[in-house]
């Protein structure tokens, strides 16, 4: 294995056009992205994850070192793949701290694995990818949510596979990508299985009633029909955290499977440029009007030049609370990541587990304007003074 992560590709300088090429091309598209590099489409990220284990060739009992603020989502393919998972410490800033890695790398240890939240590419990737050279270590790289950020489009040159999701950024039925960086890795299978028409039906069927009834009305439809239903237990705490969404979990059934054709045509409609130009100008929108806001705090303090950010994340207490009552207002803030995978270890980590219930994902996609923005910071001020319904 240390042969072959030292034959890891120097792609420090890419294609210096491909954002050129993407901003004269009126029509936009998603094909400039992975120009020339090895990629293959999965049916979603979690898909191209598990199909990376078996691209590097990990075993059942390797080690890889994860960063304990993580969905769990993410890391649960691994788990599929009989890998053991140990953590290693990420700041409040959700900065990786290298010198923890660097202790806890044991023999066990063939992999880290590294997660680019919010769109804000990770400043010390060149020196983990040097700590893994180092040891003989693969890196894999998490670019879920930064597919459009960095100098190039689609980053994730540092690991020697980086995987990627489109429904993150574009309103899109799932779609995931696996690109090889490295010489010597070949795919084991290109996802040649058709994507699952059971978990494409329902999304589809909601698309098609949002498009009649609208965003609002269906919300207020789905409220209604949970309402006098039996209480579910599968949200039940069966350890000391609670437990994230059931369909969280990695379902087997999904290996191989490929990106839906649906999902694939549609990606062609989209402007990578002018969506990224549009998210840039909402963050930067809420850095404005938020400035003045007493109880909520920005996660990070500026906008990296080269970003495209997922959301607006901000630190607030009574997380869940507050999203409920932004909920009820027809505001989609998501509680970002909150749940725990049961079958990973938090303990001894306070910082992510300080994330995992703090943190805020106010919506900045590329559907919305200033308008938007400044009538969800009005909600966000009277929902703050808003008292818990509960």
């Amino acid at each position: 294995m240390t042969d072959l992560t030292r034959q890891h590709l120097d792609c420090a300088d890419p294609t210096p056009s491909s954002w050129s090429l993407l901003s004269r091309d009126p029509d936009g598209g998603l094909e400039p992205l992975f120009d020339g590099r090895r990629v293959a489409y999965s049916f979603n990220t979690r898909t191209a994850l598990r199909e990376a284990c078996d691209i590097l060739g990990l075993q059942p009992g390797d080690g890889v070192l994860a960063p304990a603020y993580n969905c769990g989502s993410e890391l649960d393919p691994l788990l599929d793949a009989g890998l053991d998972i140990a953590f290693y410490r990420v700041d409040r800033r959700t900065c990786p701290d290298l010198a923890d890695i660097a202790r806890r790398i044991t023999p066990k240890t063939k992999a880290i694995y590294l997660i680019h939240y919010f769109g804000m590419l990770q400043p010390d990737t060149s020196a983990l990818r040097a700590l893994c050279d180092e040891h003989g270590l693969f890196l894999i790289e998490d670019c879920a949510l930064s597919l459009l950020s960095g100098d190039n489009p689609a980053e994730g040159f540092a690991g020697d596979v980086s995987v990627f999701c489109f429904y993150k950024l574009f309103p899109v039925l799932a779609g995931g990508a696996i690109v090889l960086n490295a010489n010597g890795l070949n795919f084991q299978r290109p996802f040649d299985q058709p994507p699952p028409a059971s978990l494409l039906r329902k999304p589809y069927i909601r698309m098609g009633l949002e498009a009649v009834l609208g965003p609002r009305t269906l919300r207020k439809l789905a409220m209604w029909r949970r309402k006098g239903r039996a209480v579910s237990t599968t949200f039940a705490e069966p350890g000391p955290h609670i437990d994230m969404p059931p369909g969280y979990y990695f379902d087997p059934a999904l290996r191989s499977s490929r990106i839906s054709g649906f999902t694939k045509r549609a990606l062609e409609t989209f402007n990578p440029t002018q969506t990224r130009a549009r998210r840039r100008e909402n963050y930067q929108t809420y850095q404005t009007l938020l400035s003045d806001t007493a109880g909520i705090a920005p996660l990070y303090a500026t906008l990296p030049e080269t970003a495209c950010p997922l959301s607006y994340p901000v630190l607030v207490e009574d997380r869940d609370a507050l999203a409920a009552r932004l909920s009820a207002r027809g505001i989609a803030a998501t509680p970002w990541w909150s749940g725990y995978n049961q079958k990973l270890n938090w303990d001894g980590f306070d910082d992510a587990k300080f994330l995992k219930d703090h943190v805020l994902s106010l919506p900045c996609g590329q559907h919305l304007d200033r308008g938007h923005i400044s009538l969800i910071m009005s909600e966000l001020t009277a929902a703050l003074g808003t008292a818990d319904p509960n």
